[in-house]
């Protein structure tokens, strides 16, 4: 299997094992073959959603590292406490000489402290298309009204364009693309296909109305 290092975080809906071994010498072959017995069997785990196999590079690292993604941490607990994985994870001790894990967060647990539905945090989708729901036209208007408005040095406008850019989504912007999105922010598993489909369409339709009230605004 993978067990892997979780890419867990504690308000990802996602979770992402990152798992890195040391194959012993003339065990490689063994271990592709352990390698390819996991994959089928994690395949059929519940909330599994993936896995990315980096194999070890000659002359410069040695380390076979995998990614496996589960829809959420409870998914991913399940998967690595049942008996069938319990097993593969004793049949590749054997062969490896080392095992390192490691967590690491998502990049918007701060933007998603958590949700209202069931104490969940939404999937990666949904958080990328919220933030890029709250971040477009923050970055734009404040990036208009220094361009039109301010004669400062460019790298001074810069500075404080970031600087306002991302308080305004932070403080303002992302918390009420969040009430505005409401339900359709809970996992993909707990929302109807029509809810997860038809929020997708409607924020897509809602950049495409802000590009095109945009493109009419002059920005020299």
């Amino acid at each position: 299997m993978m067990l892997m290092g979780s890419e867990l975080s504690s308000g990802s809906t996602t979770v992402t094992l990152v798992l890195t071994r040391r194959v012993k010498p003339g065990c490689e072959a063994d271990f592709q073959a352990w390698l390819a017995r996991i994959v089928v069997v994690e395949r059929e785990a519940e909330g599994f959603l993936g896995r990315e196999e980096l194999p070890p590079v000659d002359g410069y690292q040695d380390w076979w590292t995998s990614l496996v993604r589960f829809e959420d941490e409870q998914k991913l607990e399940a998967w690595m406490e049942s008996t069938k994985c319990r097993q593969l994870v004793a049949e590749a001790e054997p062969l490896c000489s080392q095992v390192r894990k490691s967590r690491i967060g998502s990049s918007f647990d701060g933007w998603f402290p958590g949700s209202d539905v069931e104490d969940a945090v939404p999937p990666t989708w949904k958080m990328t298309m919220a933030v890029v729901l709250a971040l477009y036209p923050s970055i734009f208007l404040i990036t208009w009204v220094f361009t039109r408005h301010v004669d400062w040095p460019y790298a001074m406008k810069l500075l404080v364009t970031n600087i306002l850019a991302v308080s305004v989504v932070s403080w303002i912007s992302m918390p009420i693309a969040r009430r505005l999105l409401g339900r359709w922010l809970a996992p993909t598993s707990n929302c109807s296909l029509g809810l997860n489909v038809g929020g997708g369409i409607a924020i897509g339709l809602v950049l495409l109305v802000l590009l095109w009230i945009f493109l009419l605004i002059p920005m020299g």
